[in-house]
């Protein structure tokens, strides 16, 4: 046995090794004449042939040492054969790399491929983390076999939805992996100049800047809108879709797109039928958990996800008993997972916090609140002026002293408050610039004011110049406790910088500006009785009303229809 296998099978916490396993390498033909590097990892003892995982990968996987590998092989030591193949362009394989094109008919070549196979047995199951687990999906959607399991761990279907959220690019993640995965083989990090890249302009080259011309980086900038472009790269949802298990992070830049892959699977499978999904959000990626609640939960995010795989694969593959509830997700402040039926968790109630000021928002000294309480008369509108040459920077406690970030805070809470569900911000807003941004940031504060960010989003709004606009801000989802002296804050501006680009306030687009292009825009948000302001949370009950009143649940949405649905087909 391989000591370094058993080493990370314990420190994950993994079952006991049930197979000893034999790696082979091999080549795959795709239909147009490709080759591609593919290992196999098949279970050395007992009779075959084998339900079959497959994980598609841009890294590198034909040497048993690859990280891919150790990966497979943990897997297919609990009885199943393991097949992983490199994708096109990468390391090994042949071909050229593009990323999202070629995933979905490459990946239905090798399911085709598998099928002919003596060691697989008809059940068959696509996995995968990061950009495997979009090769998942790809897969999925040009599958000539019955697919009876998804896992997609940080993994996105749709990438118009993980790098343009709200319209504005998702930066940082864009230029960070964008250059940095290479034409065959990853560039190593020390090597990005990510610094210069993120601050050059126009923006257009800041792939050149960071380390080389990247085609594909420049062409997510010359489409900031869903075209065909982005319609040719998204695979198709299965109207019947298998099994599903996403595992997500809070903090995760792809969490919102798959939180909406999530609400699409549990609306197709209420229709058709199907397995409603699972889902397992914990507190991702590092630095968002405390090192105790590290302790008490063992959150790492990869023994978490590879645990929540084994369990996932016995269930579906092998037909074992389900040992956990299909929604897992961990709680900031209360330091626990919690377990549920259904996403977002049940009994938790749609309630507003208004926007609320004199008019003097600006920064975390100004007068913003946030009240359960909507205006009932006119309140003056908060102003503030937004220079794209001078941005907000992201995940920065300073950034709340600044005149150009407006705060609104509730009170010191005398009792705790939990949310469990997703987040919007509704604002009535007004700009100088027909094109422009708005962000927004919901923030636990601590005791001592101490900010942890819940979760945050922007939108790049068009219209005419000084129309009152109404605006929806997708925040993602927030689930954590607050306690008594903690308060609740949420920040409102024009950027989030480098997390997402800057807006130029000019008739140029932001990803073809110069420096000189960039323009100051007066940004306004109203909020009074015509124009409420407002964000909009689901909250949990921490106990049943004792005062006899009906207790008002929210609108039963897709989530729980479909799992609902799933309970009813299981006990008839």
């Amino acid at each position: 046995m391989n000591p370094g296998v058993a080493l990370a099978r314990r420190w994950l916490s993994l079952p006991p090794r049930r197979h000893a396993v034999r790696h082979q390498t091999d080549w795959v033909a795709l239909s147009d004449g490709v080759r591609l590097a593919t290992s196999l990892l098949l279970p050395r003892d007992g009779a075959g042939p084998w339900p079959v995982v497959l994980m598609r990968t841009a890294a590198p996987a034909h040497e048993p040492g690859d990280p891919a590998a150790l990966l497979g092989r943990l897997v297919a030591e609990t009885g199943y054969a393991v097949v992983l193949q490199e994708c096109r362009g990468r390391h090994a394989s042949e071909g050229e790399f593009a990323p999202f094109v070629h995933e979905a008919a490459d990946g239905g070549d090798a399911i085709a491929w598998i099928a002919r196979q003596p060691w697989f047995d008809g059940r068959l199951a696509v996995i995968g983390w990061g950009y495997s687990g979009f090769s998942a999906w790809a897969a999925l959607s040009k599958s000539t076999l019955p697919v009876a399991a998804l896992v997609a761990v940080f993994a996105a279907r749709d990438p118009h939805v993980l790098l343009r959220p709200g319209g504005a690019l998702a930066l940082g993640l864009a230029l960070r992996w964008g250059v940095g995965i290479g034409e065959r083989e990853a560039c190593d990090p020390r090597r990005l100049d990510l610094e210069r890249g993120l601050g050059h302009r126009p923006l257009r080259e800041a792939d050149r800047v960071t380390r080389r011309r990247v085609d594909w980086f420049r062409e997510w900038i010359d489409h900031p809108v869903r075209d065909a472009y982005w319609d040719a790269r998204t695979p198709a949802l299965p109207a019947a879709p298998p099994a599903c298990l996403l595992v997500a992070g809070w903090r995760h830049p792809a969490l919102g797109a798959q939180l909406a892959d999530f609400a699409a699977l549990c609306e197709n499978a209420l229709r058709s039928g199907a397995p409603a999904p699972e889902l397992v959000v914990g507190p991702w990626p590092g630095g968002q958990t405390t090192r105790r609640e590290a302790r008490r939960t063992r959150s790492e995010p990869g023994a978490e996800s590879l645990r929540a795989t084994l369990v996932f694969l016995a269930r579906h593959l092998r037909g074992e008993p389900a040992e956990r509830a299909p929604v897992r997700v961990f709680m900031r402040g209360a330091a626990a997972w919690r377990e549920a039926p259904e996403w977002p968790l049940p009994d938790a109630e749609p309630t507003a916090f208004h926007l609320r000021s004199g008019g003097r928002a600006n920064g975390r000294t100004g007068d913003g609140a946030l009240a359960r309480e909507a205006p009932a008369a006119a309140e003056p509108a908060d102003v503030f002026d937004y220079d794209p040459r001078d941005p907000v920077l992201a995940d920065d406690d300073a950034a709340e002293c600044r005149n150009d970030v407006l705060c609104y805070t509730t009170q010191r809470l005398s009792a705790p408050l939990t949310l469990a569900g997703p987040v919007r911000a509704l604002l009535f807003a007004a700009s100088t610039a027909a094109v422009t941004d708005f962000t927004a940031t919901l923030v636990a504060l601590a005791a001592d004011d101490a900010p942890h960010a819940l979760c945050e989003g922007v939108l790049r709004s068009r219209g005419a110049p000084g129309e009152t606009r109404r605006l929806e801000l997708d925040l993602g989802a927030a689930c954590a406790r607050l306690t008594p002296g903690q308060r609740l804050r949420l920040a409102v501006s024009s950027s989030a910088f480098p997390r997402w680009d800057r807006p130029s306030h000019t008739d140029v687009e932001p990803g073809v500006a110069g420096e000189t292009e960039l323009a100051t825009a007066r940004q306004s948000v109203f909020h009074d009785p015509e124009h409420p302001s407002q964000v909009l949370l689901l909250l949990l009950r921490d106990a049943p009303r004792n005062d006899g009143a009906h207790r008002r649940r929210a609108p039963m949405g897709p989530f729980a229809r479909a799992w609902r649905a799933g309970r009813q087909r299981a006990d008839r």
